[in-house]
């Protein structure tokens, strides 16, 4: 049996005892080990912020910054309410500095508008891609802090760091094998950092947790010392290997392989594809691997008054890599916004016209971002006043070649709302384009022909052949244009239910000779492809169509992310780039025709004017339309109230059975090393509360056995148990020596026997 250790407190209270089963770990200790912790957690952000994208360091240094003081609040001991408002304003106050530039304070007091702007919208659509970039970052940032929380209660408390040093090198996994960064280094660091803290949590295992005076001085200090003294010397040894012996360049970490093998045995051939997330339709300016499943998106984007139908122009691609457009010799020039942006685009004014639009975005566009026009800009004035009532002069970023205007990044983070701009629309006709070429000797200038040309050499020879075979015959480019253009709306359908080329497979060959349906990433791909394959020059433009027009305004157009499109321009020379369109069932937007006047009518069922309650207002009607509908139907009420009285038994029954519960679990412990006394004493505490409920408090000054002998804890018919019990529990607590399995096992099974009495009065 255990031996009883001379240095018992008899006069201890409860709440002493719960502390005396615990190690209490020296705060530098503790500091130390959440410092490591700091460096691992940021081996989950570095790596998508090392990619020199726009931002990356502002939302490096913020989430670094978000992780350090969520640890450091993790150190002081509050109570859980406490612990969540202190954690739920430090995410705040990032959220300010992540999205604030340099005025954190003017768009914390303005957020509050944006985040009721979001409720509304999401209340009305369900839809959580269609809330604002800052309130997705607010729910990220709270779902980080609660994270950070549990792994640093899990490493302090629970003394292991390995759940969570498995979890970062799975998600660096993920991240190589599907996103296609490079983590070599961020792998072997977080092994490096996950080992490391282990090895200090170590310390608080030997002699079972307990520092005895056997430690003299500082045993965390050496621990501590002699535990990075053996990480770099872990480090030098794996380098050595390579002072002696080239070693080549590490491959990818990746899963690849491994995914490609499941995919075959899950029935995949190499002819299959790779299956793909659902996204929804959307403008958005990174330029991912085509041919994923959309969804039609609802959102309003923004709307516009014009004097004539237009496509809206964001941006637009010249370099073909076999899956995705990009752009890589682009380059933009600053260009005051009160001047003549362009005074090229077009090389004949008869094909032009001259007109002017008004665009309101829906909420606040700040650099970098293009700003959409239904042509090619001139002029571009803003209409927000700042806080002295002057109008906005952005800083405006202007390409020649590809007509696109964008809004430069600002180190004061101003927004646009509002804004008019000049702009070129062509009006030549289909007679005018073919007589141009026939009467127009000029040929394709060289720069035109050295980008708008391009294809990547693993191009299929099959398409080249086909695209010989679609435009032989076509006296003039707009025939070969037309030509392309009747081929696809002839060999293949629209629909936005697709899927991933396989990998390896060109996106253009896969649609034209294998799957023949997409939507206008598809058609207007294979139709610059098939040009320049004989040698047409084309480029790819992304943008919006039209919108719908607004009822209640006239010449004003609401155009929300389910307008999101992609057309393709051609060049002629001596008239500019022409606009065309290769997806079936869309019409060019050209001038104000009745047929694109048509296009552009009201359809119901795609519109949702904004509604000026607010959000909450909005979530009071969508609470009494589930009222009423739930009025309607008593049946579906009658389930949900069983549902719910049979949820709220099971809480209850569980709360009465928790403590019993770990005990049982306790007993099944399948390891040959029993769990140690903080355990065993964690796991019977609830046994004192439950003769406290029973029995009456323990009066102050009264020993645990004093208690268990009072005269209304002996008569009862556990009071043997309980007297027994109560000695268990002090030689276990204040016993020098390791208990025995066997007494642990009687121990357990004596305070479960108890839990199950008292829990049944």
């Amino acid at each position: 049996m255990w031996e009883r250790n001379g240095n018992q407190q008899p006069n201890s209270t409860v709440a002493d005892i719960k502390d005396e089963g615990y190690v209490t770990v020296p705060v530098l200790y503790r500091i130390f080990i959440s410092a490591i912790l700091l460096i691992l957690s940021l081996e989950w952000i570095y790596p998508v912020t090392s990619s020199a994208q726009q931002g990356s360091e502002r939302f490096l240094s913020v989430m670094a910054g978000l992780t350090g003081a969520l640890l450091l609040a993790g150190l002081f001991r509050t109570g859980w309410v406490t612990g969540v408002l202190i954690r739920l304003l430090i995410a705040l106050a990032a959220l300010c500095l992540m999205y604030g530039g340099s005025d954190p304070v003017r768009w914390a007091i303005a957020y509050p508008r944006i985040l009721s702007s979001d409720m509304d919208t999401f209340i009305t659509n369900w839809r959580f891609h269609s809330i604002s970039t800052e309130t997705k970052g607010l729910f990220m940032m709270c779902g980080w802090s609660m994270l950070m929380a549990s792994v640093q209660s899990l490493v302090l408390h629970r003394r292991s760091v390995m759940l969570f040093g498995s979890a970062t090198l799975v998600y660096l996994l993920l991240l190589e094998s599907f996103a296609g960064l490079d983590v070599y280094a961020s792998v072997i660091r977080s092994v490096l950092w996950t080992f490391c803290i282990q090895a200090l949590l170590q310390l608080l295992r030997l002699n079972g947790g307990v520092t005895t005076p056997s430690y003299r001085g500082s045993p965390y200090g050496r621990w501590s010392v002699i535990t990075i003294l053996a990480s770099i010397g872990v480090v030098l040894f794996s380098a050595l290997p390579g002072q002696f012996v080239s070693i080549p360049q590490p491959g990818r970490i990746s899963l690849e392989q491994m995914g490609e093998r499941i995919a075959r045995w899950a029935g995949y051939t190499q002819h299959s594809s790779i299956p793909a997330a659902t996204a929804v339709t959307g403008y958005s300016s990174a330029d991912a691997p085509m041919g994923a499943p959309l969804v039609q998106g609802d959102s309003i984007f923004f709307s516009a008054k014009s004097p004539e139908v237009t496509y809206w122009r964001g941006e637009t691609r010249s370099y073909y890599n076999g899956s995705t457009w990009s752009d890589p010799e682009q380059s933009f020039e600053t260009a005051s916004p009160s001047g003549m942006l362009r005074a090229d685009g077009w090389e004949n004014q008869t094909y032009w016209k001259r007109i002017r639009q008004t665009v309101t975005m829906k909420r606040e566009w700040k650099g970098p971002n293009p700003l959409f026009t239904g042509g090619v800009p001139l002029h571009v004035s803003f209409q927000d006043k700042n806080s002295d009532n002057e109008e906005n002069m952005l800083s405006l970023l202007s390409n020649r070649d590809s007509a696109t205007l964008w809004i430069a990044a600002s180190g004061d983070e101003k927004m646009v709302k509002n804004y008019t701009a000049d702009i070129m629309v062509p009006v030549a006709s289909p007679e005018q384009l073919r007589l141009l070429e026939k009467t127009n000797k000029r040929k394709d200038p060289a720069a035109i022909r050295r980008t708008y040309l391009q294809l990547p050499t693993s191009l299929p020879g099959r398409v080249q052949t086909l695209a010989n075979e679609i435009i032989q015959g076509s006296e003039t480019r707009y025939d070969a244009v037309q030509a392309v253009k009747t081929y696809l709306a002839a060999h293949a359908e629209y629909t936005l239910d697709t899927r991933m080329p396989p990998r390896g497979t060109d996106f253009v060959d896969d649609f034209l000779f294998v799957t023949r349906e997409g939507y206008c990433n598809h058609f207007s791909t294979a139709m610059i492809v098939l040009l320049r394959a004989e040698g047409i020059p084309a480029r790819w433009v992304k943008g919006f169509g039209p919108g719908v027009a607004d009822p209640n305004t006239p010449g004003q157009y609401i155009v929300s992310q389910g307008d999101a499109h992609s057309w393709v321009e051609v060049y002629f020379p001596g008239a500019g780039w022409m606009p065309f369109e290769a997806t079936p069932g869309f019409t060019m937007a050209q001038g104000a025709g009745e047929e694109v006047a048509a296009l552009a009518g009201p359809q119901a069922g795609e519109l949702n004017p904004p509604n000026s309650n607010g959000g909450l207002a909005k979530a009071g009607a969508w609470l009494l339309a589930r009222a009423q509908a739930l009025a309607a139907e008593p049946w579906l009420a009658a389930a949900l109230v069983a549902a719910a009285l049979l949820g709220a038994a099971a809480v209850i029954r569980m709360r009465r059975l928790r403590p019993a519960l770990r005990i049982r679990l306790l007993l099944a412990w399948p390891r040959s090393s029993f769990p140690d006394r903080e355990r065993l004493l964690g796991a019977a505490a609830p046994v004192w509360a439950a003769l406290a409920r029973r029995y009456g408090p323990r009066p102050p000054g009264m020993t645990l056995r004093e208690y268990a002998a009072s005269p209304a804890v002996a008569a009862g018919a556990d009071g043997a148990d309980i007297a027994r019990f109560a000695a268990d529990w002090e030689r276990l607590l204040y016993g020098p020596d390791r208990p025995l399995r066997a007494d642990s096992l009687d121990f357990l099974r004596r305070a479960l026997h108890l839990a199950r009495q008292l829990q049944a009065l």
